[in-house]
C-alpha cells in the first residue's frame, strides 16, 4: 500500500493543501494522505522572522474540518504531541513502524521547502525511509531538488497561509 505523508505547519491550513493531498492521491496512487501538523519548525527556531503559529490543538481541530468526508484524508497529531524538537526522521520512523514492512510512505511538502532540504536532519535517511515528493509551483524550477526527490506537477490555487495570516492578523504576527 502507498501512503502519502503530508508534513507542515498547516498555519493555517487552506484549499490548497487540500488539493495538494487529493492531486497526491490520483497522480501517485496513494490509499491515503494523512496530515501530520509540526509542533513547529526546528529550522526556524529563534529566527527573528518566524511566524507565530496558531495553537497546535486549534491547527489540528482545523485540519480534521478541512478533511473531515474527503476520501482517502486523514490527520495525525503525532507530531504535535511529541516534546519538540520534532524531526521528520522521527516522524518517518514511527509511521514505517506503524504500517506493514512492504508499505511505502510518500511524503509530501510543499515547493517553499525545497531550497532547504540539505539542511534537515538525516535527509539522507529521509530518502531511504520514503519516497520524498515536492509539489511544484508557478516559477519552480525541478533543477532545484536534490537527487531522488520526485516533483509533483500540481496546479497551485492562488493562496498561501501567509496571505491567510496577513488579513486575519495584526501586521506584526506576519
Amino acid at each position: 500500500m502507498r501512503i502519502g505523508i503530508f508534513g507542515g505547519s498547516f498555519n493555517p491550513v487552506h484549499e490548497g493543501h487540500v488539493k495538494l493531498a487529493e492531486t497526491a492521491l490520483e497522480e501517485l496512487n496513494l490509499a491515503k494522505v494523512i496530515f501530520v501538523p509540526s509542533a513547529g519548525n526546528p529550522l526556524k527556531a529563534g529566527a527573528r522572522h518566524a511566524v507565530p503559529l496558531l495553537p497546535a490543538p486549534k491547527r489540528l481541530a482545523l485540519l480534521k474540518r478541512a478533511v473531515k468526508g474527503k476520501r482517502g484524508l486523514s490527520v495525525s497529531g503525532f507530531e504535535i504531541r511529541r516534546k519538540p524538537p520534532t524531526y521528520t526522521i522521527d516522524t518517518l520512523r514511527h509511521f514505517k513502524k506503524k504500517f506493514r514492512p512492504a508499505d511505502q510512505l510518500y511524503f509530501l511538502a510543499g515547493a517553499d521547502v525545497a531550497k532547504g532540504l540539505k539542511r534537515w536532519k538525516d535527509f539522507g535517511r529521509i530518502l531511504k525511509l520514503c519516497r520524498f515528493v515536492v509539489a511544484s509551483r508557478p516559477g519552480f524550477h525541478s533543477s532545484r531538488l536534490p537527487k531522488g526527490v520526485i516533483r509533483l506537477v500540481f496546479e497551485a490555487i492562488p493562496v498561501s497561509s501567509t496571505q491567510i495570516r496577513k488579513r486575519l492578523l495584526p501586521s506584526k504576527a506576519n
